[in-house]
């Protein structure tokens, strides 16, 4: 007699409190089902909205829970949602607005704590869009999303084939793209950041490929003091965006 395999946990699930909850705000995205074990997971501006949409509530045990959300970080919460909507990076740079924030670029990133970082990082500290890279990097997990910490739900996320064809997209709508390397001269903090940005950050172990970093207009290094003098590249993203943050508010209005 053959067995029945156990359920694999549903792709289309995302768990833990500020996912579910910033998914809902959004509204972006597909809410198909919410599964809670906790009466407080859900906070009355949630309780209106899957109201207005009609989306069923759906108590749960904890055991049962953790077998949806496939992890046992769900904090009570849990929802199956649509897939993840992804942008087009035209859309993204056709039409601009005035004012926009920098996009980041990563290489063949493959961490998914460190995407979830960069996508927190990047919504937190005004970022305009994140691009990946479809081949050899991480894309949008429950994982991903609940590191996040819900800022997937609010950051446009475009992938594509090839970044260096991204770049020149990007180099034709007017942007001036940094790459980050260890062994460049100039050092974030001397460079002034104006006009449209982007910044490329590589891969975990690689760093940029020859190719992505021969686009890029300027290398910048982010200075270290340290014995280790070694940052992953959500650190490495959230100083570069703090920085460029920081100039665009020291700017005279």
């Amino acid at each position: 007699m053959n067995r029945k395999k156990p359920a694999e946990p549903s792709k289309s699930v995302i768990y833990g409190i500020h996912p579910v909850l910033e998914t809902l705000k959004a509204g972006k995205r597909r809410v198909e089902e919410i599964y809670s074990a906790r009466e407080d997971s859900l906070d009355e501006a949630a309780r209106a909205l899957i109201k207005e949409r009609n989306i069923p509530v759906k108590p749960l045990p904890q055991a049962q829970l953790l077998a949806v959300a496939g992890s046992p970080h769900h904090q009570g919460l849990a929802a199956r949602v649509g897939p993840f909507p992804y942008a087009d990076l035209e859309d993204i740079l056709s039409p601009l607005p005035p004012e926009i924030g920098p996009i980041l670029l990563l290489d063949e990133v493959q961490d998914p704590a460190n995407l979830g970082n960069i996508l927190r990082a990047a919504e937190c500290l005004g970022a305009d869009a994140l691009v990946l890279t479809k081949d050899r990097s991480v894309a949008i997990t429950a994982v991903v999303e609940k590191a996040a910490a819900g800022a997937s739900a609010h950051i446009a996320v475009a992938r594509v084939v090839n970044l260096v064809r991204a770049i020149e997209m990007l180099k034709s709508s007017g942007y001036w793209v940094y790459g980050t390397a260890p062994e460049a001269k100039a050092s974030l903090y001397e460079l002034k950041f104006e006009g449209r940005l982007a910044f490329v950050l590589g891969s975990e172990g690689k760093g940029m490929r020859r190719l992505v970093r021969e686009k890029c207009d300027q290398l910048l290094v982010v200075p270290m003091s340290g014995k280790t003098a070694s940052l992953n590249v959500s650190q490495v993203a959230t100083i570069l965006l703090a920085e460029s943050l920081r100039q665009r508010l020291s700017e005279p209005r």
